[in-house]
């Protein structure tokens, strides 16, 4: 254990988990921004998701000046919910801290932070940090996915938080069973925030907790290039788990057709079509209990007040559908 660490002996405990994947140079930065919180005992885990041999052997050689820092190498990439799994099971403690591999956090008191905010409001599953471009200092507008009139600069209960930084109550994360490892990219934050919220937990929205994100489009999934498939075989595969009714799917599945061909990629909301009906029959007959996915009144009121878009019309909904996909360049 690192002298800092010892001297937070007593302290709150916390996991910190990292994603790698190539980006050596990011990821380093991210595990140090780790390494150098203070006022908490915390571990770090970083799960390599099939990094080249390079990469690999300059991310170990750093890990031996870190301690607190322990890596799991896997041969091919398990996606971000699978990865997320894997880091979390190798930890015990009762918070867990996501940074991106390409983020850092806005100053060594954040882990602290997040950790005594959760301690100050026992019904939390989960808070959503503030996240800021690196270069450009102002709020990432790529990473915000909330509702209405909310801004980055007030705390607010959500439906979700967003992946590049965020903490969780482990204990409540084991109860729902953890990230749905199928999604493998894309909405698997939404979908565990939906079961947690299940069990009568509420999720929060903390600005005084900050990381700064190196917004880089060049390493982002394109729509085009895979992001599109896996929005639309998620929605609805998530959407069908969560009990949504034949029609309304039909409905929502035909909306992303017109999407895909008004964005001239209609080719890949037919394959995630046929992808999502294949994963809604392997989920009927899996053994996962179901039970966590239907979500009580208290929790659809909720979601409801906190998703506002979710009481348009239909041909409101149906219309948002000729609208250009936002840029990614």
């Amino acid at each position: 254990m690192s002298e800092h660490n010892l001297e937070a002996a007593d302290s709150p405990c916390v996991d910190v988990i990292i994603l790698s994947w190539n980006r050596v140079d990011d990821t380093i930065a991210a595990i140090a921004s780790a390494d150098a919180q203070e006022g908490v005992a915390k571990r770090i885990f970083i799960v390599d998701q099939g990094s080249d041999s390079y990469n690999l052997g300059r991310l170990k050689a750093f890990l031996e000046h870190v301690p607190c820092a322990h890596l799991k190498v896997l041969p091919a990439n398990s996606g971000v919910a699978g990865g997320r799994n894997i880091a979390t099971a190798i930890g015990t403690a009762p918070y867990i801290v996501a940074l991106d591999n390409d983020a850092v956090f806005g100053d060594p008191h954040m882990l602290a932070r997040a950790v005594a905010y959760l301690d100050e409001h026992p019904r939390l599953c989960a808070i959503g940090f503030r996240i800021t471009n690196y270069f450009t200092g102002e709020n990432d507008h790529t990473s915000w996915d909330y509702a209405g009139r909310c801004t980055p600069d007030q705390c607010f209960p959500t439906t979700r938080f967003i992946g590049a930084g965020h903490a969780i109550r482990r204990q409540v994360f084991e109860a729902v069973g953890g990230y749905d490892a199928r999604l493998f990219f894309c909405g698997e934050e939404l979908d565990l925030c939906y079961r947690m919220l299940n069990t009568g937990s509420r999720i929060e929205y903390v600005p005084h907790v900050e990381i700064l994100h190196k917004v880089s489009p060049q390493h982002r999934v394109f729509w085009g290039r895979g992001r599109f498939f896996f929005t639309v075989r998620n929605n609805l595969y998530m959407s069908y788990k969560f009990g949504m009714g034949l029609p309304r799917l039909l409905l929502a599945a035909g909306a992303f057709v017109l999407k895909g061909t008004r964005n001239h990629i209609g080719r890949d909301a037919f394959r995630a079509i046929r992808a999502a009906m294949a994963m809604c029959h392997a989920f009927r007959h899996s053994p996962e209990d179901k039970q966590l996915y239907r979500l009580s009144r208290e929790t659809r009121k909720y979601i409801e007040i906190c998703e506002p878009w979710r009481n348009e019309s239909s041909l409101r909904k149906i219309l948002r559908q000729f609208q250009a996909l936002p840029s990614q360049a």
